[in-house]
């Protein structure tokens, strides 16, 4: 059974054995190795599937950058930090990468020492200022930020999982929901809702309004809300 506490990493690296001698290291290093991938097609499709606590990117693969291409999907797709790995340390190369805005660098030759400090310092600091939960739906995991999410609607034998960008839909029910993700400041107004606290826009009576929509208040609820909601 794989252990839920360790932070996962996708490693992407055209080279076999560097890429084996940094999965050895990270696995040492107490990390879960989600998948080693040598291409950006592969990459990807990694990400989509598994998606990793943060990811490793060598940028020059098979003679052009494809790291580039991985740290572009990354920052408009998902909300994880990722290191760019390279040998390449030209002024132009890193003026190119800066752009991307990486978490940080590892420059080859890499050792353990190096690899613990990075790492480390990459995800206490994402962790600090960025908490997320991910959602699986169909083949395809998604990374969502806690702040943005607004309210959960049940809808038959699905929810909706509405935030301030988007809705999912996935089946369930918001209790099972709740429960696997541990989610804090979300609270059971209704028997078909549960609202992000901090979102409330404002309250009236027995509504809740929150991104211009209007969410009922059943008595069973009541009570609860409003302690939590003057707590919060």
């Amino acid at each position: 059974m794989r252990d839920k506490t360790k932070s996962k990493v996708l490693i992407v690296d055209d080279d076999v054995f560097i890429s084996e001698q940094l999965s050895s290291i990270l696995e040492d290093l107490g990390y879960l190795v989600t998948e080693i991938a040598f291409n950006a097609e592969s990459a990807i499709q990694a990400l989509k599937t598994n998606t990793p606590d943060i990811a490793i990117l060598d940028i020059n693969m098979h003679g052009r950058n494809q790291g580039f291409e991985i740290a572009t999907y990354i920052r408009e797709n998902l909300n994880i930090p990722f290191i760019f790995l390279t040998s390449f340390a030209d002024e132009s190369t890193v003026n190119k990468a800066a752009k991307l805005t990486p978490d940080a660098y590892l420059l080859k030759p890499f050792n353990e020492a190096n690899i613990f400090s990075t790492l480390n310092i990459v995800l206490n600091r994402y962790k600090k200022v960025n908490k997320y939960f991910n959602i699986k739906i169909g083949h395809e995991i998604h990374n969502l930020k806690e702040d943005d999410l607004l309210f959960i609607m049940s809808s038959d034998k699905y929810i909706e999982i509405h935030t301030k960008t988007k809705k999912y839909l996935k089946r369930g029910t918001i209790n099972s929901f709740l429960q696997q993700k541990e989610l804090k400041g979300i609270c059971r107004v209704h028997r078909s809702y549960a609202v992000k606290l901090d979102n409330i826009e404002s309250v009236k009576g027995n509504t809740i309004h929150i991104n211009n929509l209007e969410i009922p208040i059943s008595n069973t609820y009541k009570q609860d809300f409003k302690n939590a909601y003057n707590q919060h």
